[in-house]
């Protein structure tokens, strides 16, 4: 076994690990330019941070602030063919929201970014063949570095 495929597979246990309750599995792909700047893995972590912000926000409201209350979060960000960046996430959503609205709110949160295009996909409870597709290794320069850490969150609170 090479070390990449070690790596997936403890990646892998990892995320079927977490105690997700109504997990989604998002794609929210990216403007490749906003103004002057263009995006790359650095403007992608902070836009997708701004994202995660606004939503935590629009889901849990103040306590997402004032208690530090998150949303557990999976965050891999790969490249398409045509050199665009885009995130593929397991976000778990808050048992008080319906997928309906949280599908609403995801969309307008992302389309409220600066790099956030209106190319966005989301599906109510993945199965394991998600977690698979995150960690697939076509469109990523490397497996462990295409995670976004930054942005991940591994623990509810």
């Amino acid at each position: 076994m090479t070390s990449e495929q070690a790596c997936r597979e403890q990646l892998a246990r990892l995320i079927n690990a977490m105690p997700f309750t109504a997990p989604a599995a998002v794609t929210l792909t990216m403007k490749k330019r906003y103004g002057a700047r263009s995006a790359d893995d650095i403007v992608a972590s902070e836009n997708f941070r701004h994202f995660r912000n606004r939503l935590e926000h629009s889901l849990l409201g103040s306590a997402a602030k004032l208690h530090g209350r998150h949303l557990l979060m999976i965050v891999v960000l790969e490249t398409s063919a045509d050199h665009r960046l885009h995130y593929h996430c397991i976000i778990d959503r808050p048992f008080h929201c319906s997928f309906s609205q949280f599908d609403a709110v995801v969309r307008d949160e992302w389309t409220k970014t600066d790099f956030g295009y209106r190319q966005i996909d989301i599906q109510d409870q993945p199965d394991e063949g998600w977690t698979d597709y995150l960690l697939k290794r076509r469109q990523k320069r490397s497996l462990f570095d295409s995670i976004d850490w930054a942005n991940c969150q591994l623990i509810a609170e």
